[in-house]
């Protein structure tokens, strides 16, 4: 039977975090598309943290389970019970600490399990019977790399709200209207704001250029990124914006985004910049080369190597035709990948490929 010609399904999202990152903002897209699509979605983790908060405030059923640390029968116990009382058809774990009490709450409640693979080092906690959704190839070969058996481990790519393609601006950069690239991620240091920094300075003067920072603002890796920009005299080239919620907008605004990560599972960020019809700049690294198609749609550069991001920011910001065609590119990058349309069709599949292996 297809998964189209089946009622739909009672999904328990299994999660543990109190910050606001990648794996918060998919449990919470991903929640919100299934919901729209006639899914019933419950969360079970942590209600205390901003994605607890936001399912609560999306509507989702929601129990608070504390999942402290790796071994807490407690919470397994009580995520099981919650599972038969609310009668799920799945369990689908976000992580390894949600991936391990979904699979440990599934062999106590009988209600089969999925868990996510959303990083580059995830596969600790997963046992090998366990039904794997990576976020990207990169992260399957990982996971079968480290031993997890390859019929266990299917991709599923995330999707990120359709925001538009944002109309682009189509003269050259001048000083009144300088090249605006953003960098729109935590501002942790996986992330490379140092180099993206770096790379500025390196810039010749003929090129007016702009990088406005988003993430949250008090912390140590802030305060290092703060002292070089002063430090290199690069005060009036970038703003940190903050915490912001307004991505369509802050794409709109932006010519080129930045991701010169030094690890990345699959980027939300390089997705919503797809959706927006935006060229990106990131590193060859983790599930980058799934989304950017080097010269297509963007370019990618070496991990920390700020003369490399320095003369693809140059390539890009002195050619306006190119970044346009990029920003056209881009969006059906998006449209082929990412929608919400085919994340859910593939995991409802998914969910449905677990309850069939355990009848």
């Amino acid at each position: 039977m297809s998964s189209d010609a089946r009622p739909p399904r009672r999904v328990v999202m299994v999660a543990h975090s109190h910050i606001l990152g990648g794996m918060e903002r998919r449990v919470v897209s991903t929640s919100a598309a299934l919901a729209e699509r006639g899914h019933q979605v419950a969360f079970a983790g942590p209600l205390d943290g901003w994605m607890g908060e936001r399912m609560q405030a999306d509507g989702h059923t929601c129990l608070h389970v504390p999942m402290h640390g790796m071994y807490d029968p407690m919470s397994a116990w009580k995520l099981a019970r919650f599972a038969r009382r609310w009668r799920a058809d799945v369990l689908h774990g976000q992580a390894q600490r949600g991936g391990r009490y979904a699979d440990w709450a599934s062999r106590w409640s009988g209600v089969p399990a999925v868990a996510s693979a959303n990083s580059m080092v995830s596969w600790r906690w997963f046992r090998p019977q366990m039904r794997l959704l990576a976020v990207s190839n990169a992260v399957r070969d990982h996971l079968v790399q480290h031993g997890l058996p390859a019929q266990q481990v299917e991709v599923v790519y995330s999707a990120v709200p359709d925001i538009g393609m944002q109309p682009a601006r189509e003269a050259a950069p001048t000083p009144a209207q300088p090249l605006q690239l953003l960098m729109n991620s935590r501002l942790v240091d996986v992330k490379a704001h140092d180099v993206a920094v770096d790379a500025l300075k390196l810039l010749p003067a003929t090129l007016p250029v702009h990088l406005s920072i988003t993430g949250a603002t008090d912390t140590a890796w802030a305060a290092q990124i703060r002292e070089q920009v002063q430090r290199l005299n690069l005060g009036d080239r970038v703003t940190f914006l903050g915490q912001r919620k307004d991505i369509a907008e802050l794409l709109a605004a932006c010519d080129v985004v930045l991701a010169p990560s030094r690890h990345e599972a699959l980027s939300l960020t390089l997705m919503e910049t797809c959706a927006a019809g935006r060229p990106s700049i990131a590193t060859q690294v983790g599930g980058n080369a799934e989304i950017i198609a080097e010269g297509l749609n963007g370019l990618l550069v070496p991990p920390d190597n700020a003369r490399a991001l320095a003369d693809a920011i140059m390539r890009v910001g002195t050619d306006p035709a190119l970044r346009l065609a990029m920003g056209r590119a881009a969006r059906q990058v998006f449209e082929q990948r990412f929608t919400a349309d085919i994340m859910v069709r593939n995991t409802v599949a998914a969910y449905d490929a677990a309850a069939d292996a355990q009848r």
